[in-house]
Protein backbone atom coordinates (compact mmCIF):
# COMPACT_ATOMS: atom_id res chain seq x y z
CA UNK A 1 0.00 0.00 0.00
CA UNK A 2 3.08 2.28 0.97
CA UNK A 3 4.06 1.92 -2.52
CA UNK A 4 1.62 4.01 -3.80
CA UNK A 5 2.59 7.17 -2.29
CA UNK A 6 5.48 9.02 -2.53
CA UNK A 7 6.31 11.08 0.55
CA UNK A 8 9.07 14.31 0.66
CA UNK A 9 11.03 12.54 3.35
CA UNK A 10 12.02 9.49 1.07
CA UNK A 11 12.58 12.15 -2.02
CA UNK A 12 16.12 13.88 -2.88
CA UNK A 13 16.45 17.15 -0.42
CA UNK A 14 15.28 20.13 -1.56
CA UNK A 15 17.82 22.36 -2.84
CA UNK A 16 15.93 25.31 -3.62
CA UNK A 17 12.56 25.91 -2.55
CA UNK A 18 11.39 28.59 -3.71
CA UNK A 19 10.62 26.72 -7.55
CA UNK A 20 9.61 23.79 -5.58
CA UNK A 21 10.03 20.00 -5.66
CA UNK A 22 8.28 19.19 -9.04
CA UNK A 23 10.44 21.73 -11.36
CA UNK A 24 13.53 19.89 -9.04
CA UNK A 25 12.21 16.58 -10.39
CA UNK A 26 12.15 17.68 -13.86
CA UNK A 27 15.64 19.07 -13.43
CA UNK A 28 16.81 15.29 -12.32
CA UNK A 29 15.18 14.23 -15.19
CA UNK A 30 17.24 16.98 -17.80
CA UNK A 31 20.07 15.36 -16.47
CA UNK A 32 19.41 12.12 -17.79
CA UNK A 33 19.04 13.11 -21.43
CA UNK A 34 22.11 12.27 -23.66
CA UNK A 35 21.50 14.53 -26.19
CA UNK A 36 23.37 17.54 -25.81
CA UNK A 37 21.18 19.64 -28.15
CA UNK A 38 17.92 18.67 -26.83
CA UNK A 39 19.60 18.77 -23.20
CA UNK A 40 20.46 22.58 -23.77
CA UNK A 41 16.51 23.15 -25.17
CA UNK A 42 14.94 21.28 -22.15
CA UNK A 43 17.29 23.66 -19.77
CA UNK A 44 16.35 27.28 -22.11
CA UNK A 45 12.69 25.91 -21.52
CA UNK A 46 13.40 25.39 -17.93
CA UNK A 47 14.46 28.81 -17.82
CA UNK A 48 10.88 29.86 -19.10
CA UNK A 49 9.04 27.92 -16.21
CA UNK A 50 11.42 29.68 -13.53
CA UNK A 51 10.41 32.80 -14.72
CA UNK A 52 6.99 31.76 -13.97
CA UNK A 53 7.28 30.31 -10.53
CA UNK A 54 9.09 33.00 -9.92
CA UNK A 55 8.30 36.47 -11.09
CA UNK A 56 9.49 38.93 -8.57
CA UNK A 57 13.04 37.76 -10.41
CA UNK A 58 12.25 39.96 -13.52
CA UNK A 59 12.74 42.51 -10.79
CA UNK A 60 16.40 42.29 -10.45
CA UNK A 61 19.65 43.06 -12.00
CA UNK A 62 20.95 40.28 -14.63
CA UNK A 63 17.96 38.26 -13.45
CA UNK A 64 18.21 35.44 -16.39
CA UNK A 65 21.72 35.07 -15.16
CA UNK A 66 21.26 34.66 -11.40
CA UNK A 67 18.18 32.23 -13.04
CA UNK A 68 20.75 30.02 -15.04
CA UNK A 69 23.28 30.01 -11.75
CA UNK A 70 19.65 28.82 -9.59
CA UNK A 71 19.25 26.19 -12.59
CA UNK A 72 23.17 24.84 -12.18
CA UNK A 73 22.91 24.97 -8.05
CA UNK A 74 19.45 22.80 -8.61
CA UNK A 75 21.27 20.52 -10.99
CA UNK A 76 23.78 19.87 -8.53
CA UNK A 77 26.74 21.69 -11.16
CA UNK A 78 26.54 18.49 -13.12
CA UNK A 79 24.39 20.37 -16.21
CA UNK A 80 26.39 20.15 -19.26
CA UNK A 81 24.65 22.38 -22.07
CA UNK A 82 25.69 25.69 -23.85
CA UNK A 83 25.10 27.88 -21.32
CA UNK A 84 24.48 32.57 -22.22
CA UNK A 85 26.39 32.60 -19.08
CA UNK A 86 29.80 31.62 -17.31
CA UNK A 87 28.50 28.61 -15.00
CA UNK A 88 29.28 29.15 -11.04
CA UNK A 89 31.81 28.04 -9.50
CA UNK A 90 31.23 25.79 -6.52
CA UNK A 91 33.86 26.43 -4.32
CA UNK A 92 32.25 29.96 -4.12
CA UNK A 93 28.44 28.67 -3.99
CA UNK A 94 29.00 26.48 -0.86
CA UNK A 95 31.27 28.58 0.92
CA UNK A 96 30.07 29.79 4.41
CA UNK A 97 30.21 33.05 4.90
CA UNK A 98 32.80 34.70 7.27
CA UNK A 99 31.85 34.71 10.58
CA UNK A 100 30.36 38.41 12.03
CA UNK A 101 32.57 39.39 14.91
CA UNK A 102 31.06 40.85 17.81
CA UNK A 103 32.50 43.43 20.37
CA UNK A 104 33.40 41.22 23.72
CA UNK A 105 32.91 44.56 25.66
CA UNK A 106 31.37 44.07 28.72
CA UNK A 107 27.85 45.66 29.40
CA UNK A 108 27.54 47.13 32.59
CA UNK A 109 23.31 47.09 32.44
CA UNK A 110 22.51 44.53 30.04
CA UNK A 111 18.77 45.49 30.60
CA UNK A 112 19.52 48.75 28.52
CA UNK A 113 21.73 46.94 25.48
CA UNK A 114 24.75 48.09 24.54
CA UNK A 115 23.36 50.74 21.90
CA UNK A 116 22.60 53.15 24.93
CA UNK A 117 26.03 52.61 26.34
CA UNK A 118 27.29 53.67 22.57
CA UNK A 119 25.36 56.63 22.54
CA UNK A 120 26.33 57.55 26.58
CA UNK A 121 29.45 57.50 25.40
CA UNK A 122 28.51 59.51 22.68
CA UNK A 123 27.24 62.13 25.07
CA UNK A 124 30.44 62.50 27.02
CA UNK A 125 31.98 64.37 23.90
CA UNK A 126 29.15 66.63 23.30
CA UNK A 127 29.97 70.24 23.93
CA UNK A 128 26.80 72.54 23.83
CA UNK A 129 25.34 72.26 27.38
CA UNK A 130 22.05 72.63 26.03
CA UNK A 131 22.40 69.69 23.39
CA UNK A 132 23.72 67.58 25.71
CA UNK A 133 21.53 68.26 28.70
CA UNK A 134 18.50 67.07 26.03
CA UNK A 135 19.99 64.40 24.76
CA UNK A 136 20.67 63.02 28.51
CA UNK A 137 17.43 63.27 29.10
CA UNK A 138 16.07 61.30 26.01
CA UNK A 139 18.56 58.77 27.28
CA UNK A 140 17.24 58.70 30.89
CA UNK A 141 13.79 58.99 29.44
CA UNK A 142 14.83 55.51 27.62
CA UNK A 143 16.31 53.85 30.09
CA UNK A 144 13.07 54.57 32.63
CA UNK A 145 11.44 52.89 30.33
CA UNK A 146 13.51 50.09 29.46
CA UNK A 147 13.69 49.20 33.26
CA UNK A 148 9.68 49.35 33.79
CA UNK A 149 9.27 47.03 30.77
CA UNK A 150 12.22 44.53 31.36
CA UNK A 151 12.44 44.59 34.91
CA UNK A 152 8.91 45.62 36.27
CA UNK A 153 10.93 48.34 37.96
CA UNK A 154 10.26 51.82 38.10
CA UNK A 155 13.87 53.89 38.61
CA UNK A 156 14.14 57.19 40.48
CA UNK A 157 15.77 60.00 39.17
CA UNK A 158 18.81 59.84 41.56
CA UNK A 159 19.03 56.09 40.19
CA UNK A 160 18.88 57.09 36.58
CA UNK A 161 21.74 59.77 37.36
CA UNK A 162 23.85 57.15 39.11
CA UNK A 163 23.77 54.58 36.20
CA UNK A 164 24.70 57.30 33.62
CA UNK A 165 27.64 57.67 35.78
CA UNK A 166 28.78 54.03 35.88
CA UNK A 167 28.27 53.54 31.97
CA UNK A 168 30.36 56.97 31.47
CA UNK A 169 32.98 55.75 33.73
CA UNK A 170 32.16 59.06 36.03
CA UNK A 171 32.58 61.46 33.14
CA UNK A 172 28.86 62.53 33.17
CA UNK A 173 27.81 64.20 36.61
CA UNK A 174 24.57 64.82 36.22
CA UNK A 175 21.91 66.30 38.95
CA UNK A 176 18.64 64.05 39.73
CA UNK A 177 16.76 67.12 39.63
CA UNK A 178 17.68 68.60 36.64
CA UNK A 179 16.11 64.79 34.54
CA UNK A 180 13.12 65.92 32.66
CA UNK A 181 12.22 62.15 31.58
CA UNK A 182 8.68 62.28 30.71
CA UNK A 183 7.32 63.72 27.03
CA UNK A 184 5.13 66.44 29.12
CA UNK A 185 7.81 67.80 31.29
CA UNK A 186 10.12 68.66 28.28
CA UNK A 187 6.99 69.90 26.21
CA UNK A 188 6.36 72.77 29.27
CA UNK A 189 10.02 73.91 28.32
CA UNK A 190 9.43 74.71 24.78
CA UNK A 191 5.56 75.03 24.97
CA UNK A 192 4.81 77.61 27.80
CA UNK A 193 1.17 79.19 27.87
CA UNK A 194 0.72 82.40 26.90
CA UNK A 195 -2.49 83.81 29.01
CA UNK A 196 -2.41 87.12 27.11
CA UNK A 197 -2.68 85.31 23.87
CA UNK A 198 -5.48 83.04 24.75
CA UNK A 199 -7.29 85.97 26.50
CA UNK A 200 -7.30 88.40 23.55
CA UNK A 201 -8.20 85.12 21.23
CA UNK A 202 -11.28 84.40 23.51
CA UNK A 203 -12.03 88.13 23.54
CA UNK A 204 -12.11 88.24 19.65
CA UNK A 205 -14.23 85.10 19.43
CA UNK A 206 -16.65 86.29 22.31
CA UNK A 207 -17.13 89.91 20.54
CA UNK A 208 -17.41 88.34 17.01
CA UNK A 209 -20.00 85.90 17.93
CA UNK A 210 -22.20 88.89 19.87
CA UNK A 211 -21.72 91.47 16.94
CA UNK A 212 -23.30 88.25 15.00
CA UNK A 213 -26.51 87.49 17.43
CA UNK A 214 -27.10 91.51 17.76
CA UNK A 215 -27.69 91.26 13.75
CA UNK A 216 -30.07 88.41 13.81
CA UNK A 217 -32.08 90.72 16.34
Amino acid sequence: MTELFEYNTQSNKLIISEYGRAFQKMVEHVLTIEDRIKRTKMAEALIGVMEILNPLAKEQTDYRQKLWDHLHIIAGFALDVDCPYPVPEKDVIIKKPEPIPYSSQPIKFRFYGRNLQNMVNKATNIENPEMKNEFLNLLASFMSNSSRNWNNENLTNQQLAEHLKSMSNSKLEINPEALEITLEQRRKKFFKPNNTVSSSSNNKFYNKNKKHNNFKK
